[in-house]
């Protein structure tokens, strides 16, 4: 059960990316079909594809958290010496980002209320926004999730790095004091 829930945990972006995304593109072909073999165009495609399609771009966003894979700009030196500073502005872009994504769940859930106050619905299937709105706060909790593994996960490979560092230059010394 436990490994279960860690390839869940593990794979839940990529999963949710697929299943999406495969839905897309059975849906559009069909609609190829029905529109230019049976005459028959549907309005239901167009609308859910768009819908799905946001949905895929923001569900990367904790999936590049998740997988270290987000845009980055490293001007730092990778040496050892500048390891600690390295892992400090890393840890406060995060917590930045962290902050980024408090600011994105409240300005989502606001407007979700007003659209659900509104009681605005989408023109083609007519489903609710808020309910569109609201899958925001939810996907960037899930970032936040993962910005914390991420920083977790930077702080653990910094000890690692280190204890190992400093292993090599005990080895390094003790050699060269021996010869």
């Amino acid at each position: 059960m436990l490994k279960i829930l860690r390839v869940i945990e593990d794979r839940f972006e990529e999963f949710l990316c697929s299943c999406m995304l495969g839905y897309i593109a059975i849906t559009l072909n069909a609609e190829v079909f029905f529109r230019y073999i049976l005459n028959s165009p549907s309005a239901y495609t167009d609308e859910v594809s768009r819908t799905l399609m946001i949905f895929i771009v923001f569900i990367g966003v904790p999936w590049a958290v998740k997988s270290d894979r987000h845009v980055i700009i490293d001007i730092l030196p990778t040496t050892a010496s500048w390891a600690k500073k390295r892992l400090v502005i890393e840890i406060l872009s995060k917590i930045l980002f962290i902050g980024f994504c408090v600011a994105f769940i409240m300005a989502s859930y606001r407007a979700s209320l007003f659209h659900r106050m509104l009681g605005s619905t989408t023109e083609g299937l007519g489903i609710p926004y808020w309910i569109l709105f609201g899958m925001m706060p939810l996907i960037f909790s899930l970032t936040i999730v993962r910005l914390v593994q991420s920083i977790a996960r930077s702080i653990r490979k910094n000890r690692k790095n280190t204890s190992t560092y400093t292993e090599n230059n005990t080895a390094i010394e003790k050699e060269a004091h021996r010869g």
